[in-house]
């Protein structure tokens, strides 16, 4: 037994652990909790004494500062046992996912990983000598012949403090689950003194480290600690535009000069090629002791260049590789891992855009076109993938699940080579305002039915009958999984949701390659899927172009410039007449009116919110070469002047010298001609439009320039620069536009609203964004041609918004209200309008 005994604990380090993995192994493989935690833990003093020394004025935030917006398992609710909801109504909200089910914990064989870093939990002794040490005093005792002599030491303390900083950009979205996964797997396990979760924003040009929900933006030297004990590790697919400009990769290279900092990527070596490291250098690296920084690693072979280049060690998220990159990380010196070294210029880098734009700019091509290359670079495993993928209703919950079910060898990186392929889309159907795990998507048309054709009728039904049985088995109940199923001896059922139909139209893809009665049933339901669509999207096609929009101080400096894009439809005015431009704007809510901002007025108040549902708007004021062509149209109310415009240098200025009844004239010719209900915004959707979700004075910021407007430039609002002014109307999109893609909102002509004049927001004024007008008995803006005559006859005063090429910075603002000899007949040199349309819902 004593033999045994010794031999049990032997290693005493190795009991301790399986002690306590025996103890947390279900916070390990536990699926991480969709609860959000309550209050981060205080900064540790420590910290704050290592924030002071790195110079940078700023303190590190608290640990896990993050977490309010990273969905992470916490002691308080790992335990709690899941709660079967009861079985919901088929007609459910359209915002809601139509499969809720957890996925299993997001990173493959948690339990082997925690094993692997076993390395990096070795303690260190503390900075301070404040423990007894027993064995040393009954020593120094003893010697002094019973007199007390009480001898301290360093207590052992872990060794490692780690800080994720977690890739946010559009492509990274789709991994939010691996996230989560990683800070769970760190945080739970007592290895380390702490482990901290920053974001680290790459969807811009330039990289930025932001902490907390509320998404604070700290200095990335603030994170460097003299003490040397802090590990850095990025989970990334290195997509974003940051790491292509090299800005991602400059600033880790800074944090490298005192601290390790690893790459932790999601995609395996033979996809790092459609991704920023296509042009990186691959070699091993070797450290010449633990912990060491990256700017003293050392290259395992020879480079034949003299260019600057930045070191990372690079891993992947599988077992084999955490232990390689433990064991780098902890050994005493010569270890080596594959490393990554990234030239510090940008010369030669693709700046383009990826993931969605690439699959935009592929939309030329046919579904045969397409399937083809993909089927060329993909991996074996992601052509398997697209098959099955093709008979399941394309929501990321279920495409893991279904992978998981029916290809269990294959990876997460296999799911991105699909989904990041250019054959999937977003689908018409997916909830308004959805983040990319919650959002529906669905192959571009053809391809599924291409990718259905060349797999085994049998191993369709199987997966599509399998994916069913697999959430019930392995969940509990069979909730939120409504897919109509129709079969030939039953009746179809009528579609009540979207939802559904967004499951029927799998459900027809399938069917149709049974062909029979099922070929039937499959046209039957494509059809209500094609009307359906034709509800939600009345125009034949949504286009999307890209810009970029400014902000500025109050100096007029530019401080940001925000690349963002639009969807939009355009309305053709005949030959050699550029298009009415419609761009979506989606719903939400704002505060309509002034805060309390300069020189504001009392008619701009109370402050009010206001929720506006999602509607279309002229890109621009209406032109004088469109006014011209729809002048043209048949009479609905009263005549117009072809060109009534004073200023006429160019067609593609604004028009002006249109009086309210004007413009109430052409919304109603427009929506005969065009067969779809056009006229001008409320009051509400004007503003909303405008603001695009800031809350300044001007959509651009604190303040206005003659570089951003047509306005009297001579004079200033707050600190910028006087210029003189055009003092005439400008081409429209002159200037950049705001976060909706709209221009010329702030300056060049004054724009006609629906509403009537109220001296202010006292009162009731509508909180759903529609006209304020207690006449509007009959809603008779909602159709123009049914009310053309009583709106050409109503004589009260009527709401411009916007100011014009002659206007003060102060009457520019987006909160402003102008009725001053504003009768709704009246025509003068600044005065133009651009139109609204509403039907269905925009995406």
């Amino acid at each position: 037994m004593e033999g045994k005994k010794a031999i049990w604990w032997e290693d005493e380090r190795e009991m301790a652990e399986l002690i306590w993995c025996a103890a947390y192994l279900d916070r390990i493989i536990a699926p991480w909790s969709i609860e959000q935690p309550g209050q981060s833990e205080a900064t540790s003093s420590n910290d704050k004494e290592d924030n002071r020394s790195s110079g940078s004025g700023e303190e590190t935030p608290p640990p896990g500062a993050i977490e309010p917006t990273l969905p992470v398992a916490y002691p308080e609710n790992i335990d709690r046992p899941m709660q079967t909801s009861p079985k919901r109504d088929s007609v459910e909200s359209d915002r809601s996912s139509p499969v809720r089910v957890p996925d299993p914990f997001p990173i493959p064989e948690p339990t082997a990983i925690s094993k692997a870093i076993l390395p990096l939990a070795r303690r260190v002794p503390g900075l301070r000598a404040d423990e007894l040490d027993i064995e040393v005093t009954v020593e120094r005792t003893a010697e002094a012949g019973g007199l007390p002599m009480l001898a301290f030491r360093p207590p052992l303390e872990r060794w490692l403090e780690v800080h994720l900083l977690i890739d946010r950009s559009p492509p990274m979205e789709f991994w939010g689950d691996l996230a989560g996964g990683m800070t769970t797997l760190f945080r739970w396990q007592g290895f380390f003194r702490d482990v901290r979760v920053w974001w680290f924003e790459t969807g811009e040009n330039e990289a930025r480290l932001l902490s907390g929900a509320g998404q604070i933006e700290r200095n990335p030297r603030s994170l460097v600690a003299p003490s040397g004990n802090r590990l850095f590790i990025v989970l990334t697919d290195t997509l974003g535009k940051a790491w292509r400009s090299r800005s991602a990769f400059a600033t880790l290279a800074d944090l490298g000069k005192k601290h390790p900092v690893t790459i932790a990527h999601i995609f395996p070596q033979e996809l790092w090629q459609r991704t920023a490291l296509e042009g990186a250098i691959l070699r091993p690296l070797i450290a010449p002791g633990p912990a060491s920084a990256n700017a003293i690693l050392q290259v395992g072979e020879r480079l034949r260049t003299k260019q600057i280049l930045y070191r990372f060690p690079i891993f992947n998220l599988s077992p084999a590789h955490f232990a390689t990159w433990a064991k780098f990380i902890a050994g005493s010196g010569g270890n080596s891992i594959q490393g990554v070294l990234i030239r510090s210029t940008t010369a030669g880098v693709d700046m383009g855009e990826t993931g969605e734009e690439e699959a935009a700019a592929t939309g030329a091509e046919s579904p045969e076109e397409l399937l083809r290359g993909f089927l060329i670079d993909a991996s074996p495993l992601a052509r398997e993938l697209a098959k099955v993928l093709a008979a399941v209703p394309l929501i990321p919950p279920v495409m893991r699940l279904a992978q998981r079910r029916f290809l269990p060898d294959s990876k997460h990186w296999h799911l991105a080579e699909v989904f990041f392929s250019g054959l999937v889309q977003k689908s018409i159907f997916s909830p308004e305002g959805a983040t990319v795990t919650d959002a529906w998507y669905d192959f571009y048309p053809g391809i599924r039915q291409l990718l259905l054709a060349d797999s085994a009728n049998r191993r369709t039904i199987d997966i599509w009958r399998g994916i069913g049985d697999y959430i019930r088995d392995h969940y509990g109940e069979f909730r939120d999984f409504s897919a109509l199923i129709p079969n030939p001896q039953g009746s179809l059922e009528d579609a009540v949701s979207d939802r559904s139909l967004y499951f029927a139209e799998v459900d027809a893809a399938v069917f149709r390659t049974w062909g029979g009665e099922y070929a039937d049933i499959a046209q039957n339901i494509e059809e209500r899927v094609r009307q359906r669509k034709q509800e939600i999207l009345t125009p034949e096609k949504l286009l999307k172009f890209p810009f970029e929009t400014l902000y500025v101080n109050k100096r007029g400096e530019i401080t940001k410039r925000e690349p963002l894009e639009a969807y939009y439809y355009e309305e053709p005015l005949g030959e050699g007449i550029e298009p009415l431009t419609m761009v979506a704007i989606p719903g939400g809510t704002f505060l309509m009116g002034s805060p309390g901002e300069k020189d504001d007025y009392e008619r701009e108040k109370p402050q009010h919110p206001v929720s506006v549902s999602a509607f279309y708007l002229s890109q621009t004021p209406i032109t004088r070469a469109q006014w011209r062509f729809v002048a043209n149209l048949p009479r609905e109310g009263k005549d117009l002047d072809p060109d009534p415009a004073r200023f006429k240098e160019s067609d593609n200025n604004p028009v002006e010298c249109v009086s309210w009844y004007d413009a109430i004239e052409f919304c109603a010719r427009l929506s005969r001609h065009r067969g779809k209900n056009y006229r001008l915004p409320s009051e509400a959707e004007w503003e909303y439009a405008c603001r695009a979700g800031t809350t300044t004075p001007f959509h651009f910021g604190e303040t206005i320039t003659a570089e951003l407007a047509n306005y009297y430039s001579s004079r200033v609002y707050q600190q910028e620069k006087a210029k003189e002014s055009p003092q005439k109307t400008t081409p429209v999109r002159s200037y950049p536009p705001n976060a909706f893609g709209l221009y010329d909102m702030h300056g060049n002509v004054w724009e006609w609203c629906l509403d009537p004049w109220h001296d202010d927001y006292q009162g009731a004024p509508p909180t759903d964004g529609s006209v304020w007008d207690e006449k509007n008995i009959d809603n008779r803006y909602e159709n123009l041609l049914n009310s053309i005559n009583e709106l050409l006859t109503d004589g009260r005063f009527c709401v411009a918004r916007g100011g014009s090429w002659g206007g003060n910075p102060v009457i520019c603002r987006s909160a402003f209200r102008s009725y001053s000899h504003y009768r709704r007949d009246i025509r003068i040199t600044d005065d133009g309008f651009r139109v609204v349309c509403v039907f269905g819902r925009t995406l």
